[in-house]
């Protein structure tokens, strides 16, 4: 039953990280951090089946479990200001099961916009960010494995990317509503 378990909570880490654009460096460093205790609690999406729970992480981080179809997959969260956005750098908890499939953990980053009990998330769009370096429009290191973009641009350079593109390289937001 725990191997069951293992396989499932590890399909569905796949399968999220094979529709992101991962990247081996955060989009942080300490200057862009920020801290709002707003985010804790727990946010129901618009399909019921997808919940986020924030808690505090203490260091400017949130512990997130991100619930779907029941399967609960943590992460470290790390909010983060460039200008007047905000990012989320979602990193992976990795646990003694994951180190047993060789799993290399990578940042996820995703837009968000918070309006009162609405958050809005968007992420990284990978068809785009594919689209966008096949037809050399944006140059940014990365790796294609297999089918994946694996980003391995700098902390610096990623913002700038993420800056410059924050309107166009992200999917459509997501919306969660606090749960009181």
């Amino acid at each position: 039953m725990r191997t069951l378990k293992i396989s499932l909570a590890l399909g569905f880490v796949l399968l999220i990280a094979g529709c992101l654009v991962s990247s081996l460096y955060p989009l942080f460093t300490e200057k862009d951090l920020v801290f709002d205790p707003s985010f804790l609690g727990t946010w129901a999406g618009q399909n019921e089946d997808d919940t986020l729970v924030f808690k505090d992480g203490g260091e400017k981080a949130y512990d997130l479990t991100y619930i779907t179809e029941g399967q609960g997959l943590k992460f470290e969260v790390h909010l983060v200001k460039l200008g007047e956005l905000k990012f989320f750098d979602v990193y992976p908890q990795v646990s003694k099961e994951h180190d047993a499939f060789h799993l290399i953990p990578a940042h996820t980053i995703w837009r968000v916009q918070k309006d009162g009990d609405i958050i809005r998330v968007a992420w990284l769009d990978q068809g785009w960010v594919k689209e966008k370096i096949a037809k050399k429009e944006i140059i940014i290191p990365h790796q294609l494995v297999e089918d994946r973009i694996i980003l391995a641009a700098s902390t610096e350079e990623l913002q700038e990317f993420v800056l410059k593109y924050a309107d166009e390289a992200f999917s459509d937001f997501n919306e969660f509503k606090l749960q009181r």
